[in-house]
């Protein structure tokens, strides 16, 4: 038994589902029994395992005397554990609690495990070197394990117009684990019995805590594949909704003949590796098969230490979660339930739009695996495609992290990015008046966004590579001794393909490699998201109307009116609802125009459409609640027709039309965020309309709104003013 398996099993057997119980914590009757059983079973309790494994280990081949005073830690305190046995039980019987002592020394056990398990690691690699942890540590990245106190709270639900009603209904959850332990651990605690119910074998009509044949029951959770499958097929023919499915990764105690095997993978055919790898061979196989390919599947395994061989079976499955099985059951409740809503997602979250497409609701989940830790995420994907908003609003609440601190490194010239990332003291270079604290410093506890990373000089490539590897700073011209150590998430995004770069020679290889490009986080062009048009203009619409500069518009039409968005269907619409109404040319128009600044342009263009509807009926003081989208503007803003605008007459001495371009060509110079994007859209353009027009406010009024009246003009110049822009400066030009 090599030194990795050594300590896996004796995690597994001695404090995998060992549940402390707070100090003064109240157990419950089952409670109390299950803990009693977990520690003095005499058949797999802590106690009686600590036994068995000193004898077994000690008369292994490959038993090293080192590991001797860690196993003698253990067996001592277990030893010792077994001295309260009797006390124990009559006080946890009677109702009473866990008293500190013996809270302390079950933390005691569980810290001599986690010190045996320690040096079992170091001698496996000072005898076989760092390159055969390999595979494990690809499994790890793969996993992205984070610790049960890292664990986040539930995101904050999105303020949209329209909530979705929860779910009320207690989620069913079928539990696969050769050990009854697992399923009698669940079912006495009360987290999971007011949220949870169970999927079985059983046929009777009546809940497994109220059933008089419980103890010990077999059929109250699936042993192997055969009765996996024997549950969900009958929950099937029950027209029965399986919210979620927990399953062990390792079954030590299954038979030969009920273990699911491998045929076509020749390399996994050692009974003892098919046991350690039984949970994620099941999982496959499910996920193999069209009527459970959606499944939503938890395994519960150790963070620290991987099956061999886990990376490869892994290859091509999407959608698997998994869960620390050492962590708290409250975690482990949190975490199915977050699980169990997978397949009830609304396709908005927190303002950000996912959409429904299988392809985004896995990106979805991978995002909410890597969002916790430490771990670097790295994210690509076309400009405009919501690299930026993907980490302020869904990557940044769920890392349950303090702060985000944010650089687009392609505003930053390459001279600065040091001083930038990691501070300077005083002297350092011509200018460094005094000392200055660099953006790492400043995120520590929080998130750093590196954004446009692709655009590093491979000088400072390196310098950030060097951060990377080892969370330590030191401002430029500081001393070595004053380096620090930071916690940082680094969140790096990039519009390039790295892998193409990395083949050009402008991006180094080993910081594409640290940066984790098996895990990258792609992001979908616009174009690619077709199907999913009408839901994402809704949102989008929702979104600006209930912007504070859209709030005046929208008071003067309606108060206190729900909102309902026509997408080119030409619906009936309730007379009391306010209603944005797209033409069918518009839909038909937009669902083929190539949109290259992805979402980005997709929502500069439908605000600027809004924002002409509703000055149009501000005008017109229209009374009408139907918001008509202007389609011919819209023709204009994407430049599918000869000229930006109409001539307001034969008189207008307009442009010609090769001015006329897509509305993104129309800003000229480095933009950021939203609002600023729309006020530089707005002045660039009313600009352009100004000299089409010959400097005439009347036929910018009458192209614009089809009014030239002395209101009208008087509203253009003051908004111009409001823009920055001169008049006369303007006309001068």
């Amino acid at each position: 038994m090599i030194y990795t398996e050594m300590a896996r099993r004796v995690r597994h057997d001695l404090i995998k589902h060992l549940d402390i119980p707070a100090p003064g914590q109240m157990l419950s009757e089952a409670e109390a029994r299950v803990l009693l059983r977990r520690l003095f079973d005499s058949a797999n309790g802590i106690c009686q395992m600590a036994t068995v494994w000193s004898f077994r280990l000690r008369h292994d081949d490959n038993w090293n005397e080192a590991l001797s005073p860690y196993l003698d830690s253990i067996l001592h305190h277990c030893q010792k554990l077994t001295s309260f046995e009797s006390d124990l039980k009559k006080n946890l019987l009677d109702g009473g609690t866990v008293d500190g002592e013996i809270i302390g020394l079950l933390q005691q056990i569980v810290e001599s495990v986690h010190d045996f398990d320690a040096q079992c690691m170091q001698l496996y690699q000072a005898e076989n070197g760092a390159e055969s942890v390999d595979d494990e540590a690809a499994a790890l990245e793969f996993f992205q394990f984070a610790p049960p106190e890292e664990t986040a709270p539930d995101p904050p639900e999105p303020s949209l117009p329209f909530p979705e009603t929860p779910i009320e209904r207690r989620l069913r959850i079928l539990v696969v684990d050769d050990n009854l332990m697992s399923i009698d651990r669940l079912q006495s605690h009360p987290q999971f019995r007011e949220r949870f119910t169970w999927a079985t074998l059983c046929d009777e009509n009546i809940g497994c805590l109220e059933c008089p044949k419980r103890d010990g029951c077999q059929l109250r959770r699936a042993r192997n594949y055969r009765e996996t499958l024997e549950v969900l097929m009958r929950m099937q023919q029950r027209h029965q909704k399986l919210d979620a499915l927990l399953m062990d990764v390792r079954f030590d105690a299954l038979e030969p003949q009920e273990l699911l095997w491998l045929p076509e993978m020749p390399h996994i055919n050692q009974e003892e590796q098919v046991k350690s790898l039984q949970g994620l061979i099941i999982a496959r196989r499910l996920r193999q098969n069209p009527q459970f390919r959606e499944l939503p599947i938890v395994l519960m395994t150790t963070r620290s230490r991987l099956p061999e061989n886990a990376a490869r079976l892994l290859q091509d499955l999407e959608g698997l979660q998994f869960v620390d099985d050492e962590a708290s059951l409250d975690v482990l409740a949190t975490r199915l339930e977050s699980v169990a809503r997978i397949g009830n997602e609304s396709p908005v979250e927190s303002g950000y739009f996912w959409g429904t497409s299988a392809r985004v609701q896995n990106i979805r989940r991978q995002i909410e695996i890597m969002s916790i830790g430490p771990r670097t995420m790295f994210i690509t994907g076309p400009s405009g495609s919501g690299k930026s908003s993907l980490v302020e609003h869904i990557i940044y609440p769920l890392s349950g992290r303090n702060k985000l601190v944010t650089l687009d490194l392609s505003s930053v010239p390459d001279t600065l990015v040091e001083s930038e990332l990691f501070g300077h003291v005083k002297g350092a270079y011509s200018g460094a008046t005094h000392d200055r604290a660099g953006l790492v410093e400043e995120a520590d506890g929080g998130i750093l966004f590196l954004d446009e990373i692709g655009n590093l000089s491979l000088e400072n490539q390196r310098k950030l590579l060097l951060f990377l590897q080892d969370k330590m700073v030191r401002r430029v011209g500081a001393s070595h001794e004053t380096r620090k150590h930071v916690d940082v998430k680094v969140v790096a995004a990039t519009h390039l393909d790295l892998s193409a770069e990395v083949s050009a020679g402008r991006f180094r290889f080993d910081l594409y490699m640290r940066l984790g490009p098996a895990m990258r986080i792609s992001l979908p062009a616009l174009c690619e998201r077709r199907e999913e048009f009408p839901e994402l203009i809704k949102t989008l619409v929702l979104k600006i109307l209930d912007s504070d500069d859209m709030h005046p518009y929208i008071a003067q039409i309606s108060r206190n009116s729900k909102v309902v968005v026509d997408f080119g269907t030409n619906q009936a619409i309730d007379t009391h609802a306010l209603c944005v109404r797209f033409k069918p040319a518009t839909r038909d128009l937009f669902l083929s125009y190539g949109w290259p600044g992805n979402t980005r342009e997709l929502e500069s263009v439908i605000d600027t459409l809004l924002l002409k509807a509703l000055f149009d009926m501000r005008v017109a003081s229209s009374p009408n609640k139907i918001i008509e989208i202007d389609h011919y503007y819209a023709l204009s803003l994407l430049g599918v027709i000869g000229k930006s605008m109409p001539a307001a007459d034969s008189s207008a001495n307009t442009a010609p039309a090769d001015e006329s371009a897509p509305i993104l060509s129309l800003i000229h110079g480095q933009v950021g965020d939203f609002n600023e994007l729309r006020q530089t859209l707005e002045k660039q353009y009313l600009c352009l309309l100004y000299k089409k027009c010959n400097s005439d406010l009347g036929a910018m009024g009458t192209a614009l709104f089809g009014d030239g009246s002395k209101t009208t003009r008087h509203k253009i110049m003051i908004r111009m003013n409001q823009l920055g822009v001169s008049l006369r400066t303007l006309k001068k030009s």
